[in-house]
């Protein structure tokens, strides 16, 4: 009798560390796990065809890379995945993070919110020549000295890893093309003389 509730005792434990690990990370608020990852683009779904029209014309900076570990095969020395970090400051991008952080993850702290630099963590694995965030691992943004776990969602992977394939997707649905920052024309004219 003493060794069923023992028993039962740690398998409650058990399923309660386990609840508590899963819940730690924030949820997901706008689900897309089934959309096919090439709907997602396609659709903008993640609504980032305008930051990377802005990245284009000079309006807007990427998120600075500052650490990337990538494994490769050694017979091909073809890149299969890794792990990197981007830092999100005001001036690089951050405005952009916060808005899809809040369309599709729930509750998210006023840290991440409010805080002038962010960092994202990401495990990624490469398919078709682009990167793209793993779905079985967790997101990882550091922030205002807090660290907060993200269900992972292929709209960050659109942010992070989409900028060719949405100059891709301009094309195929017929945008008209961007006009060229002021200063790329002169440095055109520049190598031309």
């Amino acid at each position: 009798m003493v060794r069923k509730r023992l028993a039962a005792g740690a398998t409650g434990a058990a399923v309660l560390v386990v609840a508590a690990l899963v819940g730690c990370a924030v949820g997901v608020r706008r689900d897309l796990a089934k959309v096919p990852p090439r709907e997602v683009i396609f659709d903008d779904q993640c609504h980032v065809q305008d930051y990377f029209d802005d990245v284009t014309r000079g309006r807007e900076r990427p998120p600075a890379l500052v650490h990337s570990d990538e494994i490769q095969t050694s017979d091909s020395e073809k890149t299969l995945g890794g792990r990197s970090t981007y830092v999100f400051e005001e001036n690089t991008s951050l405005p952009a993070l916060r808005r899809l952080l809040q369309e599709n993850w729930k509750p998210l702290p006023d840290a991440v919110l409010t805080a002038s630099q962010v960092e994202v963590e990401v495990r990624w694995a490469e398919k078709l020549s682009t990167r793209w965030v793993v779905a079985d691992e967790n997101v990882e943004l550091r922030a205002a000295g807090k660290t907060i776990a993200l269900a992972p969602h292929p709209c960050l992977t659109a942010l992070l890893f989409g900028r060719t394939l949405f100059e891709r997707r301009r094309e195929l649905v017929g945008l008209p093309p961007l006009p060229m920052p002021p200063d790329a024309g002169a440095a055109d004219r520049m190598t031309s003389d």
